[in-house]
């Protein structure tokens, strides 16, 4: 496992998201689909929360890959999908271009089927001197044999292969300062964690104050998020 050059931080990263298109999520089950999706959301939205330049992309999304999730879309309405020929997205020069001009050497990756899209342009980018993270469970292949022979493959190769809620950690660094991210991201799309904070909002003598600080709106022991 290669070790970090430093730790992530929002001023240092980009996050590409790669072919999360729904017609993909039908058909790769390596992972439950309800699960996918809500890894894909959660690493979505940190990078919402943080404020990382995110670049997506989609391959043949007018055949049997289908568009981007709508949901993220809806996360990004201002961020252009770059719809591209090449099945590697770093040999598309629109994409590679996108990545460029961000300025950031450390790469946050996931995509659908991992094998490929997440794979391919991680060790294209690795043979150009970048750092690179990919997020193996904000992507998915066809079964988890396949998703094990890539992580293996990513991590011998030099790729850092991590989660999204080690990313989100490894962001907030300070819970003083980004624990309402934590909280908030982890109650939504982290089933343990949301059962947690349902046990803990309808109990706890500070359940109010909490709720407050992290952003759940609604009745305890339901957190709503806003």
């Amino acid at each position: 496992m290669t070790l970090p050059s430093s730790e992530l931080t929002p001023d240092n990263c980009v996050f590409m998201m790669i072919d999360h298109q729904v017609g993909l999520m039908s058909f790769l089950t390596s992972i439950d689909p309800m699960l996918l999706k809500n890894n894909i959301l959660g690493h979505a939205k940190t990078a919402k929360a943080f404020d990382i330049p995110v670049i997506m992309g989609t391959s043949w999304p007018t055949g049997p890959n289908g568009p981007t999730m709508p949901e993220l879309k809806a996360i990004f309405p201002d961020v252009d999908v770059i719809d591209r020929p090449f099945v590697n997205f770093w040999n598309d020069a629109d994409s590679k271009a996108a990545v460029e001009a961000t300025g950031r050497k450390k790469l946050v990756i996931s995509g659908l089927a991992t094998e490929v899209c997440a794979a391919f342009p991680a060790l294209a980018a690795l043979r150009e001197g970048y750092e690179v993270y990919v997020v193996m469970d904000a992507s998915a292949d066809f079964n988890p044999f396949i998703q094990q022979v890539t992580m293996t493959r990513l991590a011998t190769a030099g790729v850092i292969v991590t989660t999204w809620v080690a990313v989100l950690a490894e962001l907030a660094k300070n819970t003083s300062e980004n624990g309402q991210h934590i909280g908030l991201l982890l109650s939504e799309h982290m089933g343990q964690y949301y059962a947690a904070m349902n046990s803990f909002l309808g109990s706890a003598v500070t359940a109010d104050d909490v709720a407050k600080g992290v952003g759940l709106t609604g009745h305890p022991p339901i957190p709503m998020a806003k």
